[in-house]
């Protein structure tokens, strides 16, 4: 055991003895004074989880990683609430957190997430990662990496291989859904390599202009502006701003591209547990360009807070599929910054998020003004796939 992990129970029992009791409603609360140290659910987890780790002391077979068993309960803890986006970061998986929102990692190219099945869901490929290029999509379960298979609740173990080193192999198998409902087995061979993750392109389609976001980083707004304005200075037409599988990001850059955009007034409004309300504002500057907006089921939390706030505000036509409906935002912060004595990090679900007119995302995702959706065979969209991409075309259409 370790020696600060037993000194943390020892304090606790002699306090238990020393300070005494006293009942809140059907809890039992430990003091000193007026300030409440422990109820008595807080004790009991703390207490057995004591004593189970007495039980593993004495009789487990095997050698035992006392690192790797305290990361156990913390992230047990966590799972508990049955919230796959709440969870605790080690020090080597908040590193990994924050190299990817900085604009650079190794990898194969895939955001994913946790089903409530307990299943590893790809949210979407980075355009042009390895993920892309194999045909991965969004909704694909990876069902096995190297040969080993992951439920939801190995989430990192799996992130971790699919990282790994540059010019690594990685051997997957993805379970794909049929029209039938059933799911197809797929093998794909990938190899791991730098991701240079700009997260803003653009280009000219005849006399309109195309921005594809691919995710919200810390330089999304700066590479968004700039793109935004050369394509003005092209005098396009009208712009095209594709947030298809873009699995969101910082709220911060999002809604900066959001107040570029509308006019005066609220952007996304947050609510928390407390029923506290948030309110992030738009200023009077506004863009007038004609614009269509294109959205599929791999558009999540950001992305949906930006399609959500423009289709409200009529500043543009949504087109495509209905959003994946992640409505609410976490928190992210070192552990040391809540006063705890550990190096990794706490991701937390703290807020739920609404739409300027008041209308729920969370589960629901947001609907397009024009459904069109890509035929089932086609795996690449954007303006180097113009003659199958049947949502850009629309969008042009729509703009012509």
């Amino acid at each position: 055991m370790k020696k600060g992990f037993k000194y943390v129970f020892m304090t606790l029992l002699v306090v238990a003895l020393m300070l005494g009791s006293f009942l809140l409603g059907n809890k039992m609360a430990i003091t000193t004074g007026d300030k409440v140290i422990l109820n008595k659910s807080d004790f009991n987890i703390y207490s057995k989880t004591n004593q189970m780790k007495a039980v593993i002391d004495k009789y487990f077979l095997f050698d035992v990683d006392e690192r790797k068993l305290e990361d156990g309960v913390y992230k047990g803890l966590f799972k508990g609430l049955n919230d796959p986006y709440s969870e605790y970061l080690t020090k080597e998986e908040f590193d990994s957190f924050k190299q990817s929102t900085s604009g650079e990692y190794k990898g194969i190219g895939i955001f994913i997430t946790v089903t409530e099945d307990n299943l590893i869901q790809v949210v979407s490929p980075i355009k042009d990662s390895p993920a892309f290029k194999a045909g991965i999509k969004p909704d694909d379960i990876i069902y096995s990496v190297n040969g080993k298979v992951y439920p939801g609740d190995k989430l990192n173990e799996a992130t971790a291989i699919m990282k790994g080193k540059d010019g690594d192999e990685v051997k997957l198998v993805i379970k794909r859904k049929n029209s039938t409902g059933a799911y197809d087995s797929i093998d794909m061979d990938l190899k791991v390599e730098k991701i240079k993750l700009l997260t803003v392109e653009s280009k000219v389609i005849d006399d309109l202009g195309y921005l594809h976001i691919s995710q919200f980083g810390e330089h999304t707004y700066k590479e968004f502006t700039e793109n935004y304005e050369e394509l003005k200075s092209q005098n396009v037409k009208g712009i095209i701003i594709d947030l298809r599988n873009n699995p969101g990001g910082l709220k911060d850059s999002c809604v900066k591209i959001a107040d570029y955009l509308l006019p005066e007034g609220p952007i996304v409004k947050t609510v928390d547990k407390n029923k506290k309300e948030e309110v992030d504002m738009s200023d009077a500057k506004e863009e007038n360009i004609p614009m269509v907006v294109l959205i599929n089921g791999g558009s999540a939390s950001a992305s949906e807070i930006l399609s959500g706030a423009i289709k409200d505000y009529k500043k543009a036509t949504i087109v495509g599929e209905n959003s994946y409906g992640k409505g609410i935002v976490q928190t992210i912060a070192p552990a040391k910054s809540f006063g705890i004595d550990d190096n990794g990090a706490i991701k937390l679900t703290v807020q739920e998020y609404f739409t300027p007119k008041d209308n729920k995302i969370h589960e629901i995702g947001v609907k397009p003004d024009i459904e069109v959706k890509l035929p089932d065979d086609i795996i690449n969209f954007g303006p180097d796939f113009i003659d199958t991409d049947t949502q850009l075309q629309k969008a042009i259409e729509i703009l012509k």
